[in-house]
């Protein structure tokens, strides 16, 4: 260890911040907060790209819905069964759901039909149908619905008021964990001829068709195909919504953007005034070293210790610092920038992971460049003669 570390260099250079220790905290904050305002931009970013990847991913390769005068219309269920006749087409499913509006707590319920004895083309769907057994009059809500019910006094039972202003009585039989797979809050879920009534539709008819495909390379064929058979309706391909969120996600990380360029532009408003050369004392410190018997060599790698310390610390601080705004605190405020009423993850979790080339971005970004700003001009002052330096 010591052919690699001079521990009385080091010494000194911990010695040499002390001195000059208000600037240098002044500089340790302003780069551990940039360090930490980048990186949780970055882990954010990252994380929710991943998430809309995951989520889209388990979404059905085609939806077919059916419009009137270009404004969604409810569907025929049987369509789904015609469907699933197409060569290719490996499963379809007239599906059931939608928002309800629940108006004394000035919040939407969002509502999932199933069927008890078909499988559904949600898999969190699923899982729950695995776990639970429905009859008519009965639901499963999730936890942030249970919670908002409760506080209106709905414990047991939920009244929806149809259309028509009479009432549908649900009685409340399970409550379940929200997922980042079933992204909408306040969910409820029951059978579909429960969810027709409450949305006024007539018997064998649906919100619209969820079509998988078995062939991910014919999806785009097979969607033609539905679109000749009934060319009144809308054909939406799955990579057509990963675009869509693409795009929303994208015109927010402008904001990213922003952030990234007032931070660099602050921190290399640090390396130029530390580039910009040494002040007085500073030269004359170097003059006295190299009086002493200093070595050129002993001069910088003093001062590499010095801005090592000083910007590996930050790094380090500012790393810390993201990961428990990000992972821990959920990311307040600048999560929110996301989660608009357009957004995919409305209820979503920030789930743990490491992100290295984050990591490694922002440590060449900053440690390297500071160490570099700090060694350049003592180097510049360390090869005059001592004699010239004190002059």
């Amino acid at each position: 260890m010591n052919r690699f570390i001079n521990f009385y260099l080091l010494s000194y250079s911990v010695g040499s911040l002390k001195r000059e220790k208000y600037k240098n905290i002044f500089v340790f904050l302003v780069m551990s907060l940039l360090v930490a305002l980048l990186a949780s931009t970055f882990f954010l970013s990252n994380a929710m790209k991943s998430e809309y990847n995951t989520l889209i991913d388990t979404y059905p390769d085609i939806v077919l819905q059916n419009q009137k005068a270009g404004v969604n219309s409810t569907i025929a269920s049987s369509i789904a069964d015609k469907v699933l006749l197409l060569d290719g087409v490996q499963n379809s499913e007239a599906r059931v759901y939608g928002s309800y509006y629940f108006n004394r707590a000035d919040r939407k319920l969002n509502i999932v039909g199933i069927n008890m004895f078909a499988p559904s083309l949600s898999p969190f769907i699923n899982i729950l149908m695995k776990k639970y057994s429905l009859d008519d009059g009965q639901m499963l809500v999730s936890r942030g619905a249970k919670a908002l019910l409760s506080k209106y006094y709905y414990k047991e039972y939920f009244n929806f008021v149809k259309s028509d202003g009479s009432l549908k009585k649900m009685q409340i039989v399970g409550t379940f964990q929200e997922n980042n797979k079933l992204p909408q809050p306040n969910t409820l879920v029951m059978l579909k001829s429960d969810a027709r009534k409450i949305f006024d539709y007539k018997e064998g008819e649906a919100r619209d068709i969820a079509i998988d495909v078995a062939n991910a390379d014919e999806v785009a064929f097979i969607a033609r195909k539905i679109e000749q058979l009934y060319p009144s309706m809308k054909v939406i391909l799955k990579e057509d919504l990963r675009v869509k969120y693409e795009n929303i996600y994208n015109l927010r990380s402008g904001f990213f953007l922003t952030i990234f360029i007032i931070a660099f532009f602050t921190f290399f408003i640090i390396i130029y005034d530390k580039l910009s050369g040494l002040n007085s004392e500073k030269r004359r410190e170097i003059g006295v070293l190299k009086a002493i018997g200093w070595r050129v060599g002993d001069v910088l790698n003093a001062k590499l210790y010095e801005g090592a310390i000083l910007s590996l610390s930050a790094y380090l601080t500012g790393i810390f610092l993201a990961f428990v705004y990000v992972y821990l605190l959920d990311a307040p405020l600048l999560k929110n920038i996301f989660l608009n009423n357009y957004n995919l993850l409305k209820n979503y979790t920030i789930n743990f992971s490491v992100d290295y080339e984050t990591l490694a971005l922002l440590f060449f970004l900053s440690v390297p460049i500071y160490i570099a700003a700090t060694v350049i001009p003592s180097w510049k002052i360390a090869t005059l003669d001592a004699d010239e330096v004190m002059r």
